[in-house]
């Protein structure tokens, strides 16, 4: 069973974004994340404990249908 959670920035009101992607993650793999407060403009979403995106590092939102595709990708790795 695969294990996701995506911490958000709660002081920059990331919480919508982070609902967002848990519903489509949920709705198309059956995967409910787990939402993690953070703070410092985080959104980082990891699988498995392995770090698929992070707004830290890259300095943007995920486009939207770009964690659906490394979901895809690491389904097929697995």
């Amino acid at each position: 069973m695969n294990k996701m959670s995506i911490e958000y920035c709660t002081m920059w009101g990331y919480l919508d974004k982070a609902l967002s992607l848990r519903e489509t993650i949920e709705k198309r793999f059956g995967i409910k994340a787990e939402l993690i407060k953070g703070t410092g403009g985080v959104f980082e979403v990891t699988l498995n404990n392995s770090l698929i995106f992070s707004k830290k590092e890259l300095g943007r939102f995920p486009d939207d249908n770009e964690i659906s595709d490394i979901i895809d990708e690491y389904e097929y790795v697995t």
